[in-house]
């Protein structure tokens, strides 16, 4: 159903002033879609925010008073003004007539249509105030008695209620008389519930609340309402709308009546008008009424409902038509689209499901979280399920000029950007086209009708930083000129003074956000002899970028070292330090480090990844083969799992996947790290400190007195830090831990090499993964292509080994940037240490030894195997294996 003008002014107001948040507001208006009414109503009967708030919120932003109407005392001639069946029609109550002006209390102020009614029943101008709904209907019964409606006083109702509530719960023991006083204040400031206002306090448990309401009413409280199978004709008591308006569900029909689960006893009455038989109550919490609304209404009907509300089709029809519809929708479930565009599994999405039952959230979000479906690939199933057209920013490019059509706050605050003018009409790219606050905002700020298109939200986002974030780099540059001829000859700079107007400060930011955007690993700052080079790394390769200006070297240098919080003076030394990053979308942190050059410092920024965007274990590029058999290693309570490999191989990202699948809440989960790169959030997490005498040697010691189930060892490099490992996974603990080593075998031979006794090594070690990271082929512009028989051979590959192979080759696009691949993906050698192996490292074998027990008797795959099987799969090229494998 759709919104009137003025529950979208209400919805904004809301918004706006804090009352409620993004999430619960596109609730409501779901809720509204199926239910009708008044979005007020919706929002109060969910318990999101209180009648007497929202009242107030109005009056803050439009300055309509909110009248008590138990203190008033009506003027004759305000209520003859206006005839008891049009107040009765539009809950409006007239109590004051100042000439021409007639003063009106209305439950929904805000109604445009219910002012022209009073004003063309009245022949008056009317001057809205508003008031509570149970002051009016109170009012109008008492006042227009040939209404014949029955109200009870409000004050008489609620305190009555009230006063026996409290005193439940005071001799129940959950609270005292100085806080039932503070809390019944508050409630007569706020609105909010008693009950309400004890849990906001943390006083009383929302299932104790119940519980007490439940014994008050003499109904069963239900804390956990489950296993319940009620039949079709049941569930036909009630519509899918009435359930979510009354809050409430039917479980069982007997001769006794109906039994119905409500969260709202007030509306008890309404339900048994509804259901027109006996009714036995029981009570259950809202968010327990929610989900079984959704269990036994699947449905989100739109016609039937809208026909019954109508008049057109009475509640019988519309019953015997959802036996014969088998309560199939119109629109598709997100689930069910998913799996016929092929982007999911029947058994993924079941999973997603049950995980989504278990942790709450939506099923899309459920799938992106656990790398069964990419964002793009949720775009477009939201697309087909809504039927909007999908937009992909790289064959669909935003004109720019159209692009800036919308202020950069609106474009931040609904996540679209303007893409193209379509006759009369502007198509814009929204994350959600189903926000009607921004398709409203747009319409009114551009004057145009909207078209709504859908886009991954990540695309928008970066639309939006480079239509709004980026300045004119050529503009930059050439005041960069200008200025670097007056700073050649300084020695110290101080750029603490308008760093907003300085071009340098601009410039670095733009550097930064760029290679945010282009989702760059490293950021090279390197002086020439005759320029400023700037270099991203992009998938593990170093891409040139705009030169800047020879003159701006210290300049740039400088305004970096203040950013990490390093000595501007200091240019003889290298210099490590950490950079928070905050602008417009883009918050990220940098691990910086400069280095004295012959031509002057140079400055890498590494670009850190949000620990919430470390991905899971499934999204490492692990293999079917080896998939398994590392989730069954890492799961062991005690051993050392070691992650090898050069720098730059996903050491990192690996080992903190790992952490995030077994540190558990009841595990005790400890690390040290030189630097600290992820902050994980229930992770005891320390950092090496050489100079105060914090090694790794060191916090493995303090670790083993901390109680700790698991330990993770940021790099093993000496004797002594390999040795406390080993006795920490000889008694009891799980060790994770990074060493540098070109295989898994050679994991071994390194430890022997830093003194640890063979036998204690074959005792403690419960696997070695050795990986590397190749690109992936992009997908975009990816076609199948021959293997270069030289590759081939280098590789020592037959040609009957290419039978039924997918070799592919991106030829270049401007999504991979023409290289012809995006993004990269690992390579990997696991090495389960199993009885054989025990024996082989025992006995102080080779690294070749040991791999040949691994490979004949373990069945280990190695690193180039592994790659090989990638290639042939379509995933990576053999060039890109062959380059990062040795044999």
């Amino acid at each position: 159903m759709a919104l009137s003008i003025g529950d979208r002014r209400l919805g904004a107001i809301l918004l706006e002033q804090g009352y409620v948040n993004d999430t619960d507001l596109q609730k409501a208006l779901a809720r509204h879609a199926e239910v009708g009414g008044r979005l007020a109503d919706v929002l109060i009967d969910s318990g999101v925010v209180a009648e007497k708030r929202i009242a107030r919120a109005i009056e803050e932003a439009l300055g309509i008073p909110l009248v008590n109407l138990m203190a008033v005392t009506p003027e004759p001639e305000a209520l003859r003004a206006v005839q008891p069946q049009t107040a009765m029609s539009v809950q409006a109550f007239p109590f004051a007539l100042d000439g021409g002006t007639l003063r009106v209390a209305l439950v929904d102020p805000l109604s445009s249509l219910a002012i022209e009614a009073l004003e063309d029943d009245s022949g008056l101008n009317i001057e809205p105030y508003q008031a509570l709904r149970e002051e009016v209907l109170w009012c109008l019964a008492t006042h227009y008695p040939e209404l014949r409606l029955q109200a009870q006083a409000p004050s008489e109702e609620a305190g009555g209620t009230r006063a026996q509530l409290g005193q439940r719960l005071i001799a129940a023991g959950l609270i005292n008389d100085a806080q039932l006083q503070v809390a019944l204040d508050i409630q007569q400031q706020t609105g909010v519930a008693l009950g309400g206002v004890l849990i906001e306090q943390g006083l009383i448990t929302e299932a104790q609340l119940y519980t007490q309401l439940a014994e008050q009413a003499g109904v069963p409280f239900l804390p956990e309402p489950r296993g319940f199978q009620p039949t079709e004709d049941v569930l036909g008591s009630m519509l899918r709308a009435d359930a979510l308006r009354l809050s409430a569900v039917p479980i069982d029909e007997t001769a006794q009546g109906v039994t119905v689960i409500t969260s709202d006893l007030r509306k008890r009455a309404d339900i048994a008008a509804l259901v027109g038989q006996n009714v036995q109550f029981m009570l259950a919490q809202p968010r327990d009424i929610e989900r079984l609304i959704e269990e036994f209404y699947p449905q989100r009907g739109r016609l039937g409902e809208q026909l019954v509300q109508q008049g057109t089709l009475s509640r019988a029809q519309l019953r015997e038509a959802l036996h014969v519809q088998a309560r199939d929708s119109k629109v598709k479930p997100l689930g069910e689209v998913i799996l016929d565009l092929g982007f999911a599994t029947a058994e993924e999405v079941d999973g997603a499901l049950q995980k989504q039952n278990v942790g709450g959230g939506r099923l899309e979000d459920t799938l992106v979280q656990s790398g069964k479906l990419s964002p793009e690939m949720l775009a477009r199933s939201l697309a087909a399920q809504l039927g909007y057209e999908f937009l992909d920013p790289v064959q669909n490019p935003p004109d720019a000029k159209v692009a800036l059509m919308i202020p950069e706050s609106t474009a931040r605050r609904y996540v679209v950007v303007p893409v193209r003018i379509q006759g009369d009409s502007l198509v814009v790219a929204m994350k959600d086209p189903r926000n009607v606050f921004a398709l409203d905002d747009l319409k009114l700020l551009t004057g145009r009708e909207i078209v709504p298109a859908v886009m991954a939200e990540k695309d928008i986002v970066r639309l939006i930083e480079r239509y709004f974030g980026n300045q004119d780099m050529a503009n930059l540059n050439q005041r960069l000129v200008k200025e670097s001829a007056k700073r050649e000859t300084a020695v110290d700079l101080d750029l603490s003074a308008g760093l907003d107007d300085n071009a340098v400060v601009r410039v670095v930011d733009n550097l930064i956000r760029e290679a945010a955007l282009q989702e760059a690993s490293d950021i090279h700052i390197e002086p020439t002899e005759t320029s400023v080079r700037v270099r991203y790394r992009i998938d593990g390769v170093l891409r040139e970028q705009a030169e800047l200006p020879k003159g701006a070297a210290q300049s740039l240098l400088a305004r970096i070292k203040i950013m990490g919080h390093l000595d501007i003076a200091e240019r003889r030394i290298p210099q490590d330090g950490r950079v928070r990053f905050r602008k417009g979308s883009i918050d990220i942190d940098l691990r910086l480090s400069t280095l004295p050059t012959v031509y002057g410092e140079k400055a890498v920024m590494r670009l850190l990844q949000k620990a919430s965007n470390i991905p899971e274990v499934e999204q490492l590029g692990f293999s079917e083969y080896n998939i398994q058999r590392y989730s069954d290693v890492i799961e062991k309570p005690n051993g050392i799992f070691l992650v090898t490999g050069p720098t730059g191989s996903g050491k990192s990202f690996t080992s903190f996947s790992t952490l995030k699948r077994i540190a558990r809440p009841e595990k005790n989960t400890t690390t040290i790290e030189d630097p600290v790169e992820y902050e994980i959030p229930g992770i005891n997490q320390s950092q090496v400190n050489n100079a105060a005498g914090m090694t790794f040697a060191r916090a493995l010691r303090a670790f083993l007195r901390q109680d700790p189930d698991i330990i993770f060892v940021g790099e093993i490099r000496d004797t002594e830090t390999a040795e406390i490992a080993v006795e920490a996974a000889l008694t009891g603990h799980l060790v994770l831990a990074t060493l540098h080593t070109n295989d898994a075998p050679g994991a071994v031979t390194r430890l022997e090499e830093m003194g640890v006794e063979p036998f204690n090594i074959s005792a403690a070690v419960a696997g070695v993964l050795a990986q590397r990271l190749v690109r992936r082929v992009c997908t975009e512009c990816k076609a199948p292509t021959n293997a270069d028989p030289d590759v081939l051979r280098r590789l020592g590959i037959a040609e009957r080994d290419l039978r039924g192979a997918q070799l592919m080759r991106g030829a270049g696009c401007p999504r991979c940037g023409g290289t012809g691949y995006k993004g990269r993906m690992g390579i990997h050698e696991l090495m389960v240490v199993d009885e054989p192996l025990r024996a082989a490292i025992g006995a102080g074998r080779s690294s070749a030894e040991i791999r040949d027990v691994a490979m004949e008797k373990s069945g280990m795959k190695t690193l180039r195997q592994d790659g090989i099987e990638k290639a042939l799969q379509g995933l990576t090229t053999l060039e890109e294996v062959l380059a990062v494998t040795s044999s």
